[in-house]
């Protein structure tokens, strides 16, 4: 009697042990609209990704994105979309900011959806404070009726959503003060115009502060950054095909300044590995400097006034051979998001003060939405202001 007692509180306490074990790694759900209508859906949340097929997996109508919400628990909650190739997600306050295809979702205290025309390319996405609202903007394509390339934005205003058509080709774009900056190509293709959009105001108004001229074979490598005095983009090949150049343009003045960055050998596999990793969040500004990221994890830092240049400090080399890598700045904080197939993946957070990595946190069933046959591609990552 007493060895059928011990086998038995032997078994309940080895079920107990394995749901203990195991309970933890049951941490992915699917959610719908209607769990997003939930007032305190994002209360818990600490890390947005947003990933998505292309547009040529898009061309059948097989497309499809995932907004992937992770819980201060590790909890994992995805959220199925429609594609858009290079999509953003974001995070103002208690506000979040999705999109796909044909919508653009918006979490506050419940869930919003607003219908809008077919986009098959996003460009970037931000807040207007003075609109109280999101923006985003897209590259659509060629326009026949006006035989030319447009690009559209659409901004919350008054709780509604605006449409404008911007009638350039935007190379590369940033956000300041109420304005969007857009690097277009001039008419001839031989250079770029730097235009300010004035877009916290109902009709946008347009203003050129200069034309630059690009060498043949240089290439924009990265989004625009932008402070009170200038608007800032790193190039490569303008002046030596191994060489990253800052440039910057006096936003009063229109003065055109390049200063070299880094240099590396000069051979194509490692000027190939130098391409930062991420085209939309590799180049910011923060506290009077600017901040480069490239291919191999260096974060170099740019004295705004000067374009002096140091390495700030290193990203982790073990998570710069992940399958996938992206990079968002908060305030003094710089965040490392990292994913290899059927691995948990991480996100550290880094002091852009001291360089010192302050937090690392694991996020596990990533691998459950994100497999080798399901197509996706990383295109944004915020943190939420639980984290």
């Amino acid at each position: 009697m007493k060895k059928w007692m011990i086998t038995i509180a032997m078994l309940i306490l080895a079920g107990i042990a394995l749901f203990v074990f195991i309970s933890p790694l049951k941490s992915h759900k699917t959610v719908s609209q209607q769990d997003l209508r939930n007032p305190d859906f994002l209360d818990d949340k600490e890390v947005l990704l947003y990933f998505s097929s292309s547009a040529d997996q898009d061309a059948f109508g097989g497309g499809k994105s995932y907004a992937l919400f992770i819980s201060q628990d590790g909890t994992l909650s995805s959220f199925k979309m429609k594609g858009l190739e290079l999509g953003s997600a974001k995070v103002h306050g208690d506000s979040v900011m999705l999109e796909d295809k044909n919508k653009i979702y918006t979490i506050k205290n419940g869930l919003r959806s607003h219908k809008r025309a077919y986009q098959h390319t996003g460009d970037s996405a931000g807040f207007l404070q003075n609109t109280d609202g999101f923006y985003t903007l897209y590259n659509s394509g060629y326009d026949k009726k006006k035989d030319g390339y447009r690009s559209e934005l659409y901004r919350q205003m008054d709780g509604e959503w605006k449409k404008d058509v911007i009638s350039y080709y935007i190379r590369a774009s940033g956000f300041h003060d109420g304005a969007i900056y857009a690097l277009v190509p001039t008419a001839d293709e031989k250079g770029y115009e730097l235009l300010q959009i004035q877009a916290d105001q109902k009709k946008l108004t347009y203003h050129k502060i200069t034309e630059w001229q690009y060498r043949e074979g240089a290439s924009v490598e990265s989004q625009l950054a932008v402070d009170d005095q200038a608007v800032y983009v790193m190039v490569r090949g303008q002046k030596a095909h191994n060489l990253y150049q800052m440039v910057k343009i006096n936003k009063k003045s229109g003065k055109v300044e390049l200063h070299d960055i880094a240099e590396y050998k000069n051979d194509e596999q490692t000027i190939y590995s130098s391409m930062p990793f991420s085209f939309k969040n590799s180049f910011f500004p923060y506290d009077g400097n600017l901040y480069f990221i490239d291919g191999f994890g260096k974060v170099h830092k740019i004295d705004a006034k000067t374009g002096k240049t140091n390495i700030a400090f290193t990203l982790s080399q073990d998570k710069m051979k992940a399958d996938f890598k992206e990079i968002t700045q908060k305030g003094s904080s710089l965040y490392f998001f990292t994913y290899t197939y059927n691995k948990p993946a991480y996100i550290e957070q880094y002091s852009l003060k001291t360089g010192k990595k302050m937090k690392e946190k694991e996020i596990r069933k990533v691998k459950d939405v994100v497999t080798p046959k399901s197509h996706l591609k990383l295109y944004d990552v915020e943190v939420m202001k639980g984290f």
